[in-house]
């Protein structure tokens, strides 16, 4: 938490170690991503294992289908659905049909998150209705998981966007808090917990003239952040949309929005320091253990029994 302050102590604020301009691609599906952490070393992410942003973009029907049933194991995927919406406003059709490998059946809508601890392994998919078309705007992030508890039972928790606390960091220029993760978090907390990663994620808008100073806990010692919107100065470094930040030590998160709205995505969390092994949907600790997710995926042995929790 913290207030927002003209003065920031400047030998406690983050300074932006470097940027990046992070390349898009086009998926499977034919629509664009953006990697959001590519060409940056792997140790330098730790815990934080992949970032993807579907930038805001305009869906005619059809053409977003989503993403088919898939595999995982070993980490933790945290879906956010920043927008999703019909050109003339809200409809039953705006949601990502989610579905397991035990068939149920969840409906992730405008701004809400999910935290799939995937643990042992479960396959999903996320579809969407192809009479759909709309505007979205949509983040991926895969949090890795430490090996004693890569095995886990799996275990999703979907949170509906109304239970996340949204804080009033000032009210004029309006600067608010989105809580996917973290607590205490100018004093508010999201229902869900990251257990095994103390981990901070947190959707930051400020009004043109607004700033904000944001103290996350010492032993998250990985921070960055991702610009979507506007030309924010962040410690001290002009920043502009659809650059990644690799935030430098100290302990306060500074950020003055300008001329301009400005969006930033934050993420904290603690080191694992263990070795990572990653192919495709599986993240392990060495390549045995990679070959072994091939063999169980092939023999039907992947995945756990399923706990869901739904917050709403």
């Amino acid at each position: 938490g913290g207030s927002p302050s003209h003065r920031g102590s400047v030998e406690g604020c983050m300074g932006v170690e470097r940027k990046t301009k992070p390349p898009e691609r086009l998926e499977g599906g034919g629509f664009k991503i953006v990697d959001i952490m590519s060409g940056i070393p792997a140790a330098r992410l730790d815990p934080f294992l992949i970032w993807h942003e579907l930038p805001r973009h305009f869906y005619r029907p059809g053409e977003m289908p989503g993403a088919p049933m898939h595999p995982h194991r070993g980490f933790s995927e945290c879906p956010y659905a920043k927008e999703m919406v019909g050109r003339s406003g809200f409809s039953e059709l705006d949601a990502f049909i989610g579905k397991d490998h035990e068939g149920n059946q969840h409906l992730m809508r405008q701004g809400d998150f999910e935290f799939g601890q995937v643990g042992r392994g479960f396959e999903h998919e996320g579809l969407i209705d192809s009479r759909w078309s709309g505007y979205l705007h949509f983040f991926q992030l895969w949090i890795n998981l430490p090996s004693a508890h890569k095995m886990d039972p799996p275990r999703i928790i979907n949170c509906d966007s109304t239970k996340l606390p949204v804080v009033e960091v000032s009210s004029n220029p309006k600067v608010t808090a989105k809580v996917m993760l973290g607590e205490n978090v100018f004093g508010a907390s999201s229902p869900v917990v990251s257990e095994h990663v103390p981990a901070q994620y947190v959707d930051f808008e400020l009004a043109a003239g607004g700033a904000l100073l944001h103290r996350p806990p010492a032993e998250m010692q990985t921070r960055l952040a991702y610009v979507y919107r506007g030309r924010p100065t962040v410690g001290g470094t002009s920043c502009c949309r659809g650059e990644f930040l690799l935030l430098g030590a100290g302990d306060s998160f500074e950020v003055a929005a300008g001329g301009d709205d400005a969006g930033l995505l934050f993420i904290a969390g603690r080191r694992i320091g263990e070795p990572v092994v990653q192919h495709g949907p599986f993240v392990m600790n060495s390549k045995a253990e990679i070959q072994k997710c091939f063999e169980d995926y092939q023999a039907g042995r992947l995945c756990g029994k399923m706990t869901r929790h739904v917050i709403k």
